[in-house]
């Protein structure tokens, strides 16, 4: 394999996974095409996405039904040479037969060429060499993918590493070394892909973010993981980077004290605040606010500013990461920009008749629901939700949360009414 040469290439591949009841599919792929270096990719989606049938390509378990797949220039269905220097993680735990996990591990190493002696030496780094010791039958699901995931990272000279969720399901005492030694291969030219429905392990540690939606990869974005939940060329014009959310949680000291909705109400005018929403908690707990930014280390500022002004005690300040319904919703936003549109019943050809009876009209089609708006009204009667570690309080200690700022304006151009936090109608 050349330098600078693509170590995966998949060329129109079409697949099915077999991880559904029965043996019946989850999800497919559906002339996928795609190239991927040296580094670590992360593919983020769900099994009906196709993740596990890109997964089950990618380690040469099975064959596309259509187009190629090659790793470093080589189809891994057909070659042992290349599946031997692929480090599988799969969904499920697939140990070699041995009554030991010293036994599964012999059975593994003498099939590389490796003594049976280094198992310790593949199972102390990631903490769980105590497990060389237990019977194979006595694991437990994620003790025995902790055991697949020391085989993966061992594998000799290796060219890829495709793992299924690494950082979920798997008995290791801290990913910490996990992520180190992915970033050591990767830096000696593999290719690492994660195949995760989370945006957390995904950001953490890919340099690139491939979505998988229904089959083929819909965006790719960088590894900071910042555009996750911002479809590509939706931010304002003028804006530097795309929208950021931060959540602050404040004490609520007593009832005469400075809380949440002084700490709203200062938030307001600051130029660093786009827009927010806040949930008023009991005395004697916490209030959840929830800022949106267009840069998160000024509005953090502005928060801490504003917190010593205003006399409020802060808990914390965090930004939590998007959830794939975030993802989701930005790439509809995205797949509907970029595809085309036509009335529906319209001929694909330009120039050809329409079809008979085809009703008249902008055509459209709502792939996924639209993201929850920031700060939702809870239905009448029902308080707002507490946030995470904070017991829910009684109803007749709930007042009513509000927002701050402005939102930004509609799809019609005309900006958004705001509120401001209140209590008791006031």
């Amino acid at each position: 394999m050349s330098p600078g040469a693509p170590v995966v290439v998949f060329e129109g591949v079409r697949a099915r996974d077999s991880a559904g009841e029965e043996g019946r599919p989850r999800g497919g792929l559906s002339g996928l095409s795609m190239a991927l270096g040296p580094g670590v990719h992360a593919v983020l989606g769900a099994p009906e996405d196709g993740t596990l049938a890109l997964a089950e390509v990618l380690a040469g378990r099975a064959a596309p039904l259509a187009g190629r797949a090659l790793v470093a220039g080589r189809d891994p269905f057909r070659s042992a040479a290349t599946r031997a220097r692929i480090g599988v993680l799969a969904a499920a735990p697939e140990l070699p037969d041995g009554a030991s996990v010293a036994a599964c591990m012999s059975v593994a190493l003498r099939a590389r060429g490796a003594p049976a002696s280094g198992a310790a030496a593949l199972l102390e780094p990631l903490g769980v060499a105590p497990l060389l010791a237990r019977r194979r039958a006595s694991l437990s699901f994620s003790e025995a993918r902790a055991v697949e995931l020391a085989l993966a990272l061992g594998v000799p000279r290796p060219l890829l590493l495709c793992l299924v969720e690494p950082f979920a399901d798997v008995a290791v005492p801290s990913p910490e070394p996990v992520r180190e030694r992915l970033r050591a291969l990767a830096a000696a030219s593999a290719c690492v892909v994660l195949v995760t429905s989370s945006t957390v392990d995904a950001s953490a540690l890919a340099d690139r973010i491939h979505v998988l939606d229904r089959g083929v990869v819909a965006r790719t974005e960088p590894g900071a993981g910042e555009r996750l939940a911002a479809a590509p060329g939706a931010a304002p014009p003028g804006a530097g980077r795309p929208e950021v959310e931060l959540h602050v949680l404040v004490h609520e000291r007593a009832p005469d004290a400075p809380g949440a909705r002084a700490l709203a109400a200062a938030l307001a005018s600051a130029p660093a605040v786009r827009a927010g929403a806040w949930e008023q908690g009991p005395v004697d707990a916490s209030s959840m606010l929830r800022i949106r930014a267009a840069d998160r280390e000024a509005a953090a500022l502005a928060i801490l500013d504003a917190a010593a002004r205003e006399d409020v005690t802060l808990i914390a300040i965090s930004s939590p990461a998007p959830s794939m319904h975030d993802v989701r919703a930005a790439t509809a936003l995205h797949l509907g920009a970029a595809r085309p549109h036509r009335p529906f019943g319209a001929p694909a050809v330009p120039g050809a008749a329409p079809r008979p009876g085809a009703p008249q009209g902008p055509f459209a089609v709502a792939a996924f629901d639209a993201p929850a708006p920031l700060g939702p009204a809870a239905p009448a009667g029902v308080p707002p939700a507490a946030p995470a570690g904070v017991p829910p309080a009684a109803p007749s200690d709930v007042a009513a949360g509000g927002r701050i700022g402005t939102d930004p304006p509609g799809a019609n151009g005309s900006p958004l009414t705001a509120e401001t936090g209140r209590h008791d109608g006031g």
